[in-house]
């Protein structure tokens, strides 16, 4: 069986440049398919959970029922645990036990004080007893004032006003709707390929590379201790070519020469909190492989087929 692999595809390679939790940001080299291939898997396909159907046994709050239900499908879950969980139409309703297939969450308050009481995602209780960090839950949010954790807000109660309702959460992706999607942003670009002729370069004084060097926005040029214009950070380039409107108004129209590399990618993808930013790459990458896998057996039976 046929199966992609982009270590030993030395056409193929991925290095990280920034990586964190919330963020990964990674040059790619490789065909332009491919990489619009990843993207559209990581925003479309990869597998989380969400809150999906919501009993609604008791709401006096100020929203109404949907618009309730509504913001509750839309709060982030922790979907480290995704995979464990079975799709809602592969199981059998009769012969399968409902944490194989969901998580539910009970939210109950009622506010008996004068002030208002702000319900949060905090609210949110696991009826399965789901613990520790990699289980499935709300994402956490952090108050950016004091760094506690605030929750997510949902609604707001006034005096003896009271919601309860049932969170079931369920598995889904992408392409089914936006609250399966682990994604806030996952776009790539060329990486770009700036060149300076170093005769027209050393013609220049002092003052004319400083304003070449201040011209650029993203500060992608800087100068070396021998006050000589140099690339320092070449992947902020944003291909704005003020340098080289700088340059031509020094009538040095040659100076720089701005392109696209060949078949090499910066991607930026930013988790919206249910999975890591590099665990989403991880997954793409293996659903895509998965999707390769499928068609080559297609093929293969299709070719079987015609011999007989």
């Amino acid at each position: 069986m046929y199966r992609y692999n982009f270590e030993q595809n030395t056409q193929h390679r991925i290095e990280i440049l920034e990586l964190n939790d919330e963020k990964c940001k990674f040059s790619f080299e490789g065909d332009l398919s491919i990489a619009n291939a990843i993207r559209r898997v990581m925003i479309a396909e990869v597998p989380v959970m969400a809150i999906h159907f919501v009993d609604i046994i008791e709401n006096t709050s100020p929203l109404s029922d949907e618009f309730l239900a509504q913001r509750l499908g839309l709060i982030p879950l922790v979907s480290y645990d995704a995979d464990s969980k079975m799709y809602d139409w592969e199981a059998d309703a009769d012969s399968i036990d409902d944490q194989k297939i969901k998580v539910v969450f009970t939210l109950r308050q009622k506010n008996l004080n004068d002030t208002p009481l702000e319900i949060t995602s905090q609210h949110l209780e696991p009826e399965f007893g789901q613990v520790g960090e990699m289980a499935i839950r709300p994402v956490r949010m952090f108050s950016p004032i004091n760094g506690k954790e605030v929750g997510i807000p949902i609604t707001r109660l006034g005096k003896n006003q009271s919601v309860h309702v049932r969170c079931h959460a369920l598995k889904g992706f992408g392409k089914m709707h936006a609250k399966w999607s682990p994604i806030n942003i996952a776009t790539f670009r060329h990486e770009p390929e700036i060149n300076m002729d170093q005769t027209q370069l050393q013609s220049l004084s002092f003052f004319e590379k400083n304003a070449i060097r201040n011209s650029c926005p993203m500060n992608v040029f800087a100068m070396d201790a021998n006050q000589d214009l140099i690339v320092n950070d070449i992947e902020k380039c944003v291909f704005c070519e003020e340098c080289i409107r700088c340059a031509e108004s020094m009538k040095k129209p040659r100076l720089i020469k701005m392109q696209h590399k060949k078949n090499k990618y910066i991607f930026t993808v930013e988790s919206a909190g249910q999975l890591k930013a590099a665990d989403i790459v991880k997954k793409a990458l293996i659903v895509l492989r998965k999707k390769v896998d499928e068609i080559t057996q297609d093929l293969s039976f299709a070719q079987q087929q015609q011999q007989i």
